[in-house]
């Protein structure tokens, strides 16, 4: 019997799901619990310890990812979204190793879903997580960057191809030949824009992985404006593992 959990802050859609669940996987899928809240939600997460979370992504104090961050280092449950987000095509979710249903959730999509899982059983993955929630938070976003001269220029993130850092500056690089000196420092920059696709693939150098064009065995990465650069070997290992995830990356 699978250990379910479902925190949903509609009280007709949990309805409507708790009532799919009962008639149609009552033998195979208890139901422990219902919360509406992130702090709640953690709690009987922590009490019941479920292999399956039915997740809102908007919830009364917070959104679901608060919840998964909180696990993100001992989660061993599987995770199925059930959001009015349209968004994303349920597609995607078969790839990130967790699901992703529109409410209102339709009986013929979730046995689709519920099957997969029962079969796959399959862990959170916190890597997946991660690349889903990048591209979920991070959809036509602009970065506000501080000139020399007490300026700031507005950049749309995705246009922006690599960042080098420059002393106590940073140097970016857009799509559009331009080049942007800021007064932030390289590491600085790194936490404003760690949860978007950049990689740090030198200790002087952020890339964009969305211009990415080729990446050669020798560490040699070219990008969309034709500049070549180096991946460090201490970063090798680790960017290899994003290209791999990338396989994936829904346009």
């Amino acid at each position: 019997m699978i250990r379910a959990l479902i925190i949903e802050d509609e009280i007709a859609a949990y309805t409507h799901l708790k009532n799919i669940l009962d008639a149609n996987y009552s033998s195979q899928i208890s139901v422990l619990g219902h919360e509406t809240c992130v702090k709640k939600g953690i709690k009987r997460i922590e009490e019941v310890n479920p292999q399956l979370v039915f997740l809102d992504i908007d919830l009364e104090d917070g959104n679901g990812f608060e919840i998964l961050d909180y696990f993100s280092n001992s989660s061993l449950f599987e995770v199925i979204f059930t959001t009015g987000l349209r968004d994303y095509k349920e597609k995607a979710m078969d790839y990130f190793a967790f699901y992703y249903l529109n409410k209102p959730i339709l009986k013929e999509q979730l046995t689709i879903v519920l099957d997969k899982f029962l079969a796959k059983q399959t862990a959170f993955d916190i890597e997946k997580y991660i690349a889903f929630k990048n591209q979920l938070e991070n959809q036509h976003k602009k970065i506000s960057l501080p000139m020399k001269n007490g300026d700031f220029c507005l950049v749309d993130i995705d246009d922006i191809i690599y960042c080098e850092a420059d002393g106590s500056y940073s140097h970016f690089f857009t799509s559009d030949n331009k080049t942007y000196i800021t007064s932030n420092n390289l590491k600085k920059v790194e936490n404003i824009l760690k949860h978007t696709s950049f990689f740090r693939i030198h200790r002087s150098t952020l890339l964009n992985l969305k211009h990415i064009v080729q990446y050669n065995n020798t560490g040699e990465v070219i990008l969309s404006n034709n500049k070549k650069l180096l991946v460090s070997s201490r970063n090798k290992t680790s960017f290899l593992r994003v290209l791999k995830l990338m396989n994936y990356t829904i346009s």
